[in-house]
């Protein structure tokens, strides 16, 4: 069992630590690298694309002001009382980034930034070959190439490439890019006809580093067959046959070729029957019979070429008839001579020293390089070189070489000496001439205009006259940033034009200029549009050259970048105003060249500058198109407009009756909005049954961001007739004048009318009140007198009795049975009446079926106009 030891910081520790924070970050607020409190686990993290995940921050300090994380996706809630905060998101993003932080004061704050790697696998990748189709031919040059599809991180990358099941090639890449890629890798193979058949296969492997998933990564590609042809050639066999006198013999002429060889026989002799046998590569030649010595020709052809060998055959004799043979003796390829000691030579340890032992000297520049020895035997010694040399000087220790513009590309300078043995010790100047380039420049490489995004370019850096090639670096730039670095390990010490990739081998090393350049592979993405690149021819000389090294660099090259639409920014619920356009909408697009935008409503393209109306609100589908493609988003639009009534200017009910003014008096308008009720300016409510004190005008207004709205109602609520008195009696005195008044309030106004019997009696109107004039009274007027108050909503009635005074007739106090009788009768008659308009019906369909209404709900009369019917537009009143 392992045990593991945690240590902890005691308070004194821990205290210590933070007055080391506070005096190291008390003059800026800074945060010291080397002592900062936090700590991420886990530290680095690689993670898929679109996974989850988790990151614990935590801190030794249990005082602080808070810690929190800061991340691309929001900050998390700052916790003072805690010493670990968890970061985790749903799906890691290629943008994602956090920061953990903790404030150790009011002025002291340290993070810790997550190191995060995002990566994805490629959707595919596949294996063909390069601008050509078939067959491949041997000894002909072909170009594999891989394609990888959406695979990032870039750097990460290794592609490795297979023959089988043996691996023949890597490839990796110092671009660092971290969002997916599409990448081409090349492989150039030399097939041999050992290659016909074989498979070839690449494989895309991400090397994420320890924290990365083990194994690595790998997606690879279906295997490709690959058919080789090639030329015939000969299977092992005997060339020469010998057989008895009158034997039969086979001839063997196997041989291999694709496409398959034809074989054709010839020979010397028509003697003998010969028979043909082919069997797969496998030929022969039957002869039967054989009596004397023939030659025959075997040729195979196809059409990668044509071979033919002679086959003979021998036919045996007895020995004492035989030729005497003089074999003739082979030569041994590749016999080595070796010399004898005395012709070895001697190894002497030179005595002379070079001050400085080796120079690097600028073309055209001045030289000087001092030779001395200690040796006090010598005769002499001197300098030779093609510039320079000194001649044999006596008696000295010390030579110099000098040369003031030197030019020579090859020159080998060599201080000599000559012993008084006769030894002859020789030190050569090891001389680096170098050259700066006339001129450099950079320039894609067979593409000119935009480039696309996604699109592998090759950018080539041309280098007119530099020298010596081995020292040279080629560095190239993305702004300011170092991208990729070439470097030469061919030997060319005289000014070249380079051009990359060369190969160069010991036969073809040229003294003179030649043309080399370098080359970067690109994958522009669009946040490369704009972005310049440099190349630099750099000089590294070694520690002898000049600091810093000798370096020229071009001109930028400005790229730009095409790339599809993206829609960056788009509320996806817009509301508008009426009368604005689909132009006006905001929202925020990226793409190069700048992309036209088109909308549409059911599939139907509409006109984007015409002005909105109120109905044009719904669902519509906007596209974002370039020449290198579209985007397309769907947006909800809302067309919002100020509100407007729709309301009748009067509305009439009749008292206590429920009403629907809310259904009759509605809003138009967006956003909706409330209905507020004022009756002389002053705010009401609506009840739902209206009396009539809620009679009058009213004011409605309502209002929205977009305006106010108003409309002026009238209420009017009509109820049935009520008299301000109730019944009254009134005494006669004989032969006075008697006024009887009747008035009664009622919406609408009521029609007053009274019933009597005497004939002495006038009736006059004044205002709403009805009066009955009884001149000169006598007995005949005794009786009731019944006041009638109708209007569409209901009929009222009150009686006045009207008594004489003692000492009327008798005839009178008859009377008043009569009358008192004929007002029974006269309230009975109304009383059906109302019940007629008011009470339980029976309808009798055609088929003479009663139906009974409904719940006992009183129906109201159709308006009609018939005798007696004073209002035309109410109710019918009929006389009785």
């Amino acid at each position: 069992m392992e045990c593991q030891r945690t240590t902890m910081l005691s308070p004194q520790r821990m205290l210590g630590l933070l007055m080391l924070i506070l005096l190291h970050g008390a003059a800026d607020g800074a945060c010291p690298p080397d002592i900062n409190p936090l700590t991420l686990e886990p530290p680095v993290v690689v993670v898929r694309h679109g996974d989850p995940l988790e990151v614990n921050c935590s801190t030794l300090f249990n005082t602080h002001l808070g810690m929190h994380w800061v991340s691309t996706e929001g900050k998390t809630s700052l916790e003072e009382d805690r010493q670990f905060v968890t970061w985790n998101v749903a799906g890691v993003d290629w943008g994602t980034q956090a920061q953990c932080n903790i404030k150790l004061n009011g002025s002291l704050q340290c993070s810790q930034d997550l190191t995060l790697t995002v990566y994805k696998t490629p959707d595919s990748v596949s294996i063909s070959v390069l601008s050509h189709s078939g067959p491949m031919v041997e000894g002909t040059e072909y170009q594999l190439q891989c394609d990888i599809q959406n695979i990032a991180p870039l750097q990460n990358l290794v592609v490795k490439w297979y023959k089988g099941n043996e691996p023949v090639g890597n490839v990796t890449y110092s671009n660092i890019i971290k969002t997916p890629v599409n990448v081409s890798a090349t492989l150039m193979i030399t097939p041999s006809r050992d290659d016909d058949g074989a498979q070839y296969r690449c494989g895309a492997e991400l090397d994420l580093g320890p924290e990365g998933p083990q194994p690595h990564p790998t997606v690879t590609s279906e295997p490709l067959n690959i058919t080789v042809h090639y030329a015939p050639k000969f299977l092992p066999g005997n060339d020469t046959v010998v057989v008895s006198a009158g034997s039969d013999v086979s001839l063997d002429c196997s041989a291999e070729g694709n496409p398959p060889p034809e074989l054709k026989w010839t020979n010397n002799t028509a003697e003998g029957n010969a028979n043909e046998t082919t069997v797969g590569p496998l030929r022969t030649l039957s002869i039967s019979r054989v009596t004397a010595n023939a030659t025959y020709n075997c040729t195979v052809t196809n059409r990668l070429g044509s071979i033919t060998k002679q086959m003979h055959v021998l036919v045996e004799v007895p020995p004492q008839q035989q030729p005497t043979m003089f074999p003739t003796l082979p030569t041994t390829p590749g016999a080595t001579t070796t010399l004898p000691a005395a012709a070895k030579p001697k190894v002497v340890t030179s005595p002379l020293e070079l001050n400085p032992p080796r120079v690097v000297v600028r073309y055209g520049d001045s030289v000087s390089v001092n030779c001395t020895t200690s040796s006090t035997v010598h005769e002499g010694m001197g300098w030779e070189a093609t510039y320079g040399g000194t001649g044999f000087e006596q008696d000295v220790n010390i030579v110099t070489w000098t040369v003031d513009h030197l030019t020579d590309w090859t020159i080998e300078p060599k201080c000599y000496m000559t012993l008084t043995n006769s030894d002859q010790p020789i030190e050569v100047l090891p001389v680096i001439l170098y050259k700066t380039p006339d001129s450099i420049s950079i320039s894609p490489l067979s593409h000119s205009g935009p480039m696309v995004e996604g699109t592998v370019y090759q950018l080539q850096c041309d280098m007119q006259n530099i020298a010596p090639l081995q020292n040279l670096v080629v560095k190239w730039y993305k702004g300011n940033e170092p991208v990729d670095n070439v470097t030469y390990s061919n030997i060319i010490k005289t000014p070249v034009n380079v051009s990359a990739p060369l190969m160069i081998t010991p036969s073809n090393i040229s003294k003179t200029p030649v043309n080399v350049s370098a080359t970067l592979m690109i994958t522009p993405s669009r946040d490369d549009d704009g972005a310049q690149y440099r190349c630099g021819a750099e000089l590294d000389l070694g520690p002898e050259g000049p600091q810093p090294h000798p370096s020229v660099t071009s001109e930028p090259l400005n790229i730009t970048v095409h790339y599809k639409p993206v829609i960056e920014r788009l509320n996806l619920h817009s509301h508008v105003n009426e009368s604005s356009t689909l132009d006006m909408i905001l929202y925020t697009v990226n793409g190069n060249p700048p992309p036209n935008a088109v909308w549409y409503q059911e599939g139907r393209q509409v006109n984007a500058s015409a002005p909105l109306a109120r109905s044009d609100s719904g669902q519509y589908v906007i596209t974002i198109t370039n020449d290198i493609g579209s985007t397309n988003s769907t947006v909800h639009i809302t067309v919002e407009y100020a509100p407007k009534f729709t309301c009748p200017d009067q509305y009439i009910f009749k008292e206590n009756e429920n009403h629907n003014l809310l259904v009759t008096c509605t809003v138009d308008g967006n956003p909706s909005s409330k209905i507020t009720w004022y009756k002389a300016q002053q705010k009401v409510d609506i009840p739902q049954s209206l009396t009539r004190e809620n009679r009058g005008e009213y004011t409605l207004v309502t209002n929205n961001k977009h305006g106010q709205a108003s409309h002026t109602l009238v209420i009017d609520v009509l109820y049935a007739p009520e008299f301000l008195l109730g019944n009254d009696t009134v005494i006669l005195s004989g032969d006075s004048d008697v006024s009887l008044n009747c008035s009664a309030e009622g919406n609408p106004p009521p029609e007053i009318n009274w019933t009597f019997a005497a004939g002495n009696v006038m009736v006059s109107n004044e205002g709403r009140q009805r009066t009955v004039r009884i001149t000169r009274a006598t007995s005949t007027n005794a009786g009731i007198y019944i006041c009638t108050a109708t209007n569409r909503v209901g009929t009222a009635t009150r009686t006045t009795t009207v008594i004489p005074m003692k000492g009327y007739s008798t005839i009178m106090i008859w009377w008043i049975p009569v009358v008192i009788l004929v007002t029974f009768v006269l309230i009975v008659v109304l009383y059906c009446r109302w019940r007629k308009r008011h009470g339980h019906y029976h309808f009798i369909t055609n088929n003479n079926t009663e139906v009974n209404q409904p719940n006992n709900v009183p129906m109201m009369p159709l308006p009609t106009t018939v005798v007696g019917n004073p209002d035309p537009g109410g109710y019918p009143t009929k006389k009785v």
